[in-house]
């Protein structure tokens, strides 16, 4: 089985380029970490998240998004769970800064 991949330096196939960095500036803007494990078959996608509700909850700080045979697949399809989970990820992050912002804005008033 060939993956694509090749140990040349700019020689991989620019869909897979494509989708890795959708995949990587998808995960950036909802501050989730992703991880990428050849598995002997093919590839898995993984997220990764610290500090999250679910992570304390279900003792998860990561989980899978996707597997597939090659690395193109695997890291398209993990696209749409990874939106999907990334929006109540960054709707958490987002409420917790503007609590930490409220709470320093009160204690600079109180001391001010």
């Amino acid at each position: 089985m060939t993956d694509g991949l090749s140990p040349e330096p700019n020689t991989y196939p620019q869909g897979l380029l494509n989708a890795i960095g959708d995949l990587l500036a998808t995960a950036h803007r909802h501050q989730v970490g992703v991880a990428f494990e050849p598995d002997g078959e093919g590839w898995r996608v993984h997220y990764l998240v610290e500090d999250w509700p679910a992570v304390q909850e279900y003792q998860l700080s990561a989980g899978p998004l996707s597997d597939a045979y090659d690395l193109q697949t695997a890291a398209s399809a993990a696209l749409r769970p990874l939106v999907k989970m990334g929006q109540s990820v960054a709707g958490y992050f987002d409420e917790r800064q503007r609590i930490k912002d409220n709470h320093a804005e009160r204690s600079t008033q109180a001391g001010g």
